[in-house]
């Protein structure tokens, strides 16, 4: 399965403050959402967050709540780590500064998620970012 976006930690902070911009982001992948399409292998999940992304945001009160609105989208899902390549995401992890940014930089360089959202694309390198 390939999402179309894969959120980072700055991203979900950016969604919990309520983002115009990532709203917007976010409007455009729904518009595209269908339940259960055969090409999102049955989820029809459009958005990736990384548990990792939403450790690393350290929601708290209001924010968590947002979360949980956010993970409630019907195209939004979140996404585990994978224990398989635990040494590549410990060096993406030490070379981008954080394992919510390696979690997002390793879907895209895996093929599982199209592009990266968030409110730092200078440390993703050329890995393709929509800046928030």
């Amino acid at each position: 399965m390939t999402y179309r976006l894969v959120l980072d930690a700055s991203a979900v902070r950016a969604y919990t403050a309520g983002s115009i911009h990532l709203g917007e982001v976010l409007s455009e992948v729904a518009d595209e959402y269908v339940p259960n399409d055969p090409a999102d292998a049955g989820t029809g999940a459009l958005i990736s967050v990384p548990v990792a992304a939403l450790v690393a945001a350290n929601p708290t009160g209001a924010a968590l709540d947002r979360v949980g609105i956010l993970l409630g989208l019907p195209h939004v899902t979140a996404t585990a780590l994978l224990a398989g390549g635990w040494r590549r995401v410990v060096t993406a992890t030490q070379l981008l500064g954080g394992l919510d940014r390696a979690c997002a930089a390793l879907a895209v360089d895996d093929g599982r998620a199209q592009m990266i959202v968030t409110a730092e694309p200078d440390v993703y390198g050329g890995l393709d970012t929509i800046g928030i």
